[in-house]
């Protein structure tokens, strides 16, 4: 008789997942902050990053906030594996469906912040003479805006609610999802070939959607190897999870730092006798120097944590709010960064109150709970009032 223990079920709800989501969108608004030191929807050379409040503490953040959209695009790859994956692919959720619940999360609030950023801009034009960062705000981006195509490779460039790109992108990734998933696409074997896909359309005029379409299939990949492992290394522990979490953050930030995979590629071709300048295994080896973070640190930490929360159940529950509020303060935080910039520098084009600590936490007491009001009293209503007259 085995004594091996039968692998524990999958979590109804990964509360760790929704924490991650949560503290990378307010990764990005860190990201941000740079905003409004912008001239002429530029980032002049003279800005000195390090001057940014509490840069000591929050330096990782503002040194690589933006590539939190990735994990982003990687735990949204993990999460619609999980829970629509096998249901489209056996026709239990029809495309109708699958399309109502994703417009019903996604577009009140982009709407709404499309219409109040399209009158914030035309105010700061008139009162300022330029408009606030993203200069492309016209009819024609407007109408692209309107449609969730603003980064399809139409545009000219950001425009209006500029952080709405990664749902645009993200739109093209759930017809790709749905159509994979309805073909039953859904092995490693189909899924890598659409990674490479995005690792190619990356370094085409259409690189944000190759970003995306990268980022999104590694969390589909990343899922598929966690239902391997959850089914078959039923000895892991939580504890040991914790430790390889710490030592993985570890590790990726020391190969990050001292640019590893590039210094190895060029050590091998040295090696190899071919030269380490000019050749397209330079680029190579520079592509994935930049990818150290979606191809090791995002999808190993997603799948530390739902192996994690698979053992100990509600892992980071307590702070799952944050994942509600994730799309919330992704989208409101430029309006609002428009709108204590119109405060703070009300003619002159002074920037020191943004380099100062009450500055950021202003900002973040304004922003949090202006997202628990949207997400509660806002998106969720007109979600169920979507559905309700969908289904009649």
């Amino acid at each position: 008789m085995s004594s091996a223990r039968p692998p524990q079920p999958i979590p109804r709800h990964f509360y760790s997942l929704d924490s991650l989501r949560g503290a990378a969108s307010l990764a990005v608004v860190f990201w941000h902050w740079q905003h409004f030191f912008y001239i002429q929807g530029y980032l002049p050379r003279s800005f000195d990053g390090t001057q940014q409040p509490l840069y000591r503490i929050f330096a990782p953040l503002y040194e690589q906030g933006g590539r939190a959209v990735e994990l982003f695009f990687c735990l949204s790859g993990f999460i619609f594996f999980w829970l629509y994956g096998a249901k489209v692919a056996r026709k239990e959720t029809s495309l109708k469906e699958f399309s109502l619940l994703r417009f019903s999360r996604l577009y009140p609030l982009h709407a709404a912040t499309l219409l109040i950023v399209a009158v914030a801009q035309l105010w700061m034009r008139h009162r300022h003479g330029e408009f606030f960062v993203y200069p492309w705000n016209d009819r024609y981006h407007f109408a692209l805006q309107l449609f969730l195509a603003s980064h399809w490779g139409l545009e000219r460039g950001y425009s209006f609610n500029g952080p709405i790109w990664s749902v645009s992108v993200e739109v093209l990734c759930y017809a790709l999802f749905f159509t994979v998933c309805r073909l039953d696409w859904r092995r490693w074997w189909h899924l890598a070939p659409l990674v490479l896909l995005g690792a190619l359309l990356s370094e085409t005029r259409v690189s944000l959607v190759g970003h995306g379409i990268f980022s999104f299939f590694i969390g589909g990949l990343t899922f598929q190897l966690f239902t391997v492992v959850h089914r078959h290394l039923t000895w892991l522990r939580a504890r040991y999870l914790a430790a390889s979490l710490l030592l993985l953050w570890v590790t990726t930030a020391w190969i990050q730092q001292h640019h590893i995979p590039y210094r190895l590629c060029r050590k091998i071709l040295g090696l190899a006798g071919l030269p380490s300048h000019g050749n397209p295994w330079e680029a190579a080896a520079i592509a994935l120097s930049s990818h150290t973070y979606e191809l090791t640190l995002f999808p190993a930490t997603i799948l530390i944590l739902a192996l994690w929360e698979t053992r100990r159940k509600t892992l980071g529950k307590r702070c799952a709010w944050l994942g509600n509020i994730s799309y919330s303060s992704y989208l409101l935080h430029f309006p609002l960064q428009i709108l204590f910039f119109a405060l703070a520098v009300p003619s002159s084009d002074d920037r020191c109150f943004f380099l100062s600590p009450s500055s950021l936490f202003l900002f973040f007491a304004a922003l949090i709970p202006l997202s628990l009001v949207s997400y509660q009293y806002f998106e969720r209503p007109l979600q169920s009032f979507i559905h309700r007259r969908a289904h009649g």
